[in-house]
């Protein structure tokens, strides 16, 4: 696929000394950048997950997780100095 992408000129900078750093094209910098970039910018745009997504990971009691909180609660809390 063939595309064609307008950068302004301090993104093409960026472009420019990325391809000097790394020793390759700016062309392969760009594929890179899009490969890297791209899960991020699908994720950013995600739906926001329904309300009680998770409820049925927390439904089954945790009894070792109940038996640490009622234990450090009994520890005398005093504030940092």
């Amino acid at each position: 696929m063939n595309a064609n992408v307008f950068l302004d000129d301090e993104l093409a900078s960026e472009v420019k000394k990325a391809a000097s750093l790394i020793g390759e094209g700016q062309d392969t910098v760009l594929r890179m950048a899009i490969r890297a970039g791209l899960p991020v910018v699908a994720s950013s745009f995600q739906a926001p997950r329904p309300d009680g997504y998770f409820k049925s990971d927390y439904d089954q009691p945790d009894p070792e997780r109940e038996q640490l909180e009622e234990a450090m609660s009994k520890v005398p809390q005093t504030p940092d100095r």
